[in-house]
């Protein structure tokens, strides 16, 4: 769009995209686009095994037993959910909307932002990428804290800005009660309090008072969200799985393999399946050009939180660009992200527009296009198939089926969304112990058995997964599939030695009505 409008420029007439009325316009569009994005399937899609357990935790009586249930998340994303739960019912969409909230605020914030920190047309392009981004979009649409991360992130560089270009006392007391608030629902705040509080002690050297009192401040609050709640939320379990993801210092070669696959699996997760191709030459030359351009307060941005989660991985804190879609940790980097990013396309076409190389610059503009696959990630945004596991269906079918004498095996990670679902006798159910469980032992083996999953790699998976777990005098009769999530029926050779109406608790695993401890 800069490039285009170059000869206009020439003339003395700004181009047409550049007028404020037309940029307002524009604005407005996308912003339209995005919550026409963020809003669709918020409520159709079913809760998935992250999401259930959250659901269950603010749907407990008391705040103390929210924040017990909560693991991991923050106290104040679970409390507010509470209160709407109290308020407004334990629907999903009800569940879903503070983040879809989170997410659209993301999207408004972002323009004023980025328009101050890069040229009109590398803040355009950003604010389509984070209006369109898939994965922003999905966690604008999932019962987890994540699209606050980026929204919190966001308002305090906003507001770090505006404080920079008119100090007041009243845009002190702003940001400081932000950041108090950015601690109780977003754990990477911790990353970035401290890179604003650095850039007010460079930038305004006068305000050492304020600035100094702004760290007392975000430092208690830390310290009270981190012993009242967080500490006692801490799972060694976790620390143990995403080990894998903390820095190899064995040796200089080791580190360097370590950091380009995070960087490899962190571009892909934020652009897709081919961005660890084409993003990292883009990532570093919007790097160069804000360097070039005097935008260093753009730089600090993106990099200062970025540091600050790499010193964290290295103390075995925070995973840093985590397998398995772990990368959704650094979602509070995604919007400063989009905007480097962004910088680096229009560095690119402003060079190649020059003649004779405008040709190359239609080339690149298609290749960019071509890799992104507009249809795609339309698609996307309004039916995602990420972690969809249409279990309720499922649910409903078994609980009209299911006679006094069955039992039902509920797969380890179809738990929490089968106990938000289900409506039936829980005595009947044998809860899963993990998800590789074998030889399935019942004190009452009943005749027919069902078996329940949902976030399972493949249905070949499971199929060994219930041969394993039953064995060979059980068959399968009936079977009832949605997208990610299975219900067999199962009967079994012999007689049946299940004689009560109402299988007794606590025989063979079955009959409990809580789940086994620990994160799924």
């Amino acid at each position: 769009m800069q490039t285009i409008g170059t000869a206009a420029a020439a003339n003395g007439a700004p181009p047409a995209w550049c007028r404020p009325e037309v940029q307002r316009l524009v604005v407005l569009a996308i912003l339209a686009m995005a919550v026409v994005f963020r809003l669709f399937d918020l409520s159709a899609r079913n809760l998935w095994t992250d999401e259930a357990w959250v659901a269950l935790a603010v749907l407990e009586a008391t705040p103390s037993q929210v924040l017990a249930q909560g693991q991991s998340t923050p106290p104040l994303y679970l409390l507010t959910l509470w209160l709407l739960a109290k308020l407004c019912g334990g629907s999903e969409a009800v569940l879903r909307s503070l983040s879809f909230v989170f997410g659209v605020g993301t999207v408004a914030l972002f323009w004023p932002w980025a328009r101050g920190l890069a040229s009109p047309g590398s803040a355009l392009l950003g604010l389509a990428a984070v209006a369109a981004s898939p994965v922003l979009v999905y966690f604008s649409k999932e019962l987890k804290q994540y699209s606050g991360d980026a929204f919190f992130a966001l308002a305090l560089f906003l507001l770090t800005e505006r404080l920079l270009v008119r100090p007041g006392a009243g845009r002190w007391g702003i940001l400081g009660m932000t950041g108090v608030l950015a601690l109780g629902y977003s754990h990477p705040a911790a990353f970035i309090l401290p890179i604003v509080l650095v850039l007010l002690g460079v930038k305004l050297p006068k305000s050492r008072g304020p600035v100094a009192g702004l760290a007392v401040l975000w430092g208690l609050a830390f310290a009270a969200v981190y012993f009242l709640v967080v500490r006692h939320q801490a799972n060694p379990d976790l620390v143990a799985y995403w080990a894998q993801d903390f820095p190899d210092f064995s040796g200089p070669v080791a580190f360097i393999i370590w950091l380009v696959g995070a960087l490899g699996r962190y571009l892909h997760f934020f652009f897709w399946k081919y961005g660890h191709i084409w993003g990292p030459p883009l990532l570093f030359i919007g790097l160069g050009a804000f360097w070039r351009q005097g935008r260093f307060r753009s730089l600090v941005y993106f990099l200062g939180p970025l540091l600050l989660a790499l010193a964290a991985a290295a103390l075995h804190r925070y995973p840093f660009m985590a397998h398995y879609g772990g990368s959704r940790l650094m979602l509070f980097s995604a919007p400063a992200l989009y905007l480097t990013v962004a910088n680096g396309v229009m560095a690119t076409l402003t060079l190649l527009w020059r003649r004779p190389w405008r040709p190359a610059a239609l080339v690149f503009g298609c290749f960019l296009v071509l890799m992104l696959n507009p249809l795609t990630l339309i698609r996307e945004n309004y039916r995602t198939t990420s972690n969809r596991a249409e279990i309720k269906p499922l649910v409903t079918f078994l609980e009209s089926h299911l006679k006094p004498r069955d039992r039902v095996y509920v797969y380890y990670h179809a738990i929490y969304p089968f106990k938000y679902y289900f409506r039936g006798n829980l005595d009947q159910v044998c809860w899963g112990k993990s998800c590789v469980e074998k030889d399935l032992s019942l004190s009452q083996p009943p005749r027919r058995l069902w078996l329940l999953a949902a976030h399972i790699p493949d249905t070949p998976y499971l199929e060994k997964f219930a041969g394993d777990l039953l064995g060979p005098e059980w068959h399968r009769t009936s079977l009832e599939v949605r997208p990610g999530a299975l219900l067999y029926l199962f009967t079994r050779d012999g007689p049946d030695l299940s004689t009560s109406r109402t299988p007794p608790p606590g025989l063979g695993g079955c009959g409990s009505a809580v789940p086994p401890p620990g994160k799924v």
